[in-house]
């Protein structure tokens, strides 16, 4: 038996001449499947085309998202394309609620858990009615559209710079709705709204919003200087935390269909880095990053420099403002756990919890108190 015969099978792959052919059983399925990959591409690019619902905006040119952008209330250089199409992450409306005290059984009777203690959340109060929003969850929308306490609001939420502010979402009387513009303004999320009803994707009469910058910045509401005022009793700490103060809370539950992004999007990374993605008009100095929470309560009880992503907690009370890093408040409430402040001669009070590190603002005299949970570098930027 001659050397081409014993090969058996593996002959029929190989001319005589020694130089493979390409089958799919001698590695063309790779190619094939390649190709397949590339023609389903192009058949959702193209699809656009006709049918209507092509992805709009791409790289880091913001007048290739679809929006009016006259007049600019921001400065041109550092308005940019994410790199992600505009409703990339859709807004979540109307979520289903739960009350807080029933999440321990609806953990039981699920096999992936939706909050545990150390989970971060952000927390709303609005006419007394306390609500749970899972970062985990805002992540992954960055936006949602809510009704608590009778008030129509945004719930929004930028991972880039940790930061929540949350709003009525009615602008001249009319309810509006709020969404992912998929640009970005000093690294910080950047807003459209649409009319209440208006078909997805619509951009209508449509202006663009700074969530930190606090206001509109084109279009429409852009030539009335519209602002977004920040509504209080708003915080980013652990459920943990959330639940032992307000619990009557609700819990705002994900949309069942985006629970694999809510495993997927993670910034723990990010949170490390000094590295700034996109542009920042006064970005601060580099300082090296804690690399615990324990580290970042050790650096600001020794009163070392604030890194870029500190994350601070902005309280505000008239035209007062005072800023206090997380490892700060922690580091002043040592073991108790709570430390006092003033601020425009209102005293506040700052539940602290290590790990996470996490706290939570409130007015001792119980009255509405507006905080602005942010990374230290968004704070410093030139808005």
């Amino acid at each position: 038996m001659n050397a081409e015969s014993q090969a058996g099978g593996a002959g029929n792959d190989r001319p005589k001449d020694g130089f493979p052919t390409l089958t799919v059983r001698g590695g063309g399925w790779v190619i094939l499947a390649g190709l397949v990959l590339v023609c389903a591409f192009l058949g959702w690019a193209l699809s656009g085309i006709f049918v209507g619902d092509r992805p709009v905006g791409s790289g880091n040119d913001p007048a290739a998202y679809g929006f009016v952008l006259e007049p600019l209330r921001a400065e041109r250089g550092w308005l940019v394309g994410s790199g992600s199409p505009r409703d990339f992450l859709p807004s979540l409306d109307a979520p289903t609620v739960m009350r807080g005290s029933e999440m321990l059984r609806w953990n039981d009777e699920h096999r992936a858990k939706y909050l545990v203690s150390t989970d971060r959340v952000a927390g709303i109060v609005v006419g007394g009615e306390a609500r749970a929003y899972s970062l985990a969850v805002l992540n992954a929308h960055e936006v949602v559209n809510d009704t608590l306490g009778g008030v129509p609001i945004a719930v929004s939420y930028s991972p880039l710079t940790d930061s929540l502010v949350v709003f009525d979402r009615r602008v001249d009387g009319a309810e509006r709705t709020f969404h992912v513009s998929g640009i970005l303004y000093n690294s910080n999320l950047v807003m459209y709204d649409r009319a209440a009803g208006a078909p997805a994707g619509s951009t209508e009469g449509a202006s663009l919003w700074s969530q930190l910058g606090l206001r509109a910045i084109a279009g429409p509401a852009a030539a009335r200087d519209a602002r977004i005022v920040p509504l209080p009793d708003c915080n980013i700490c652990s459920w943990r935390m959330w639940l032992d103060t307000w619990p009557d809370t609700t819990v705002a539950m994900g949309d069942p269909a985006q629970a694999s992004r809510y495993k997927e999007f993670s910034y723990a990374r990010y949170f490390l880095s000094s590295h700034v993605d996109f542009p920042v008009n006064g970005l601060v100095p580099e300082v090296p990053e804690p690399s615990s929470a324990v580290r970042a309560v050790d650096a600001a009880a020794k009163g070392q420099p604030r890194s870029r992503k500190t994350a601070v907690v902005e309280v505000r009370e008239g035209d007062a403002r005072t800023v206090l890093s997380l490892g700060e408040l922690a580091a002043r409430a040592g073991a108790s756990g709570r430390v006092e402040f003033s601020v425009g001669g209102r005293a506040f009070e700052a539940v602290v919890q290590a790990a996470p590190l996490a706290a939570l603002v409130r007015a001792t005299d119980g009255r509405p108190a507006t905080v602005i949970p942010q990374l230290w570098f968004a704070h410093e930027a030139r808005w």
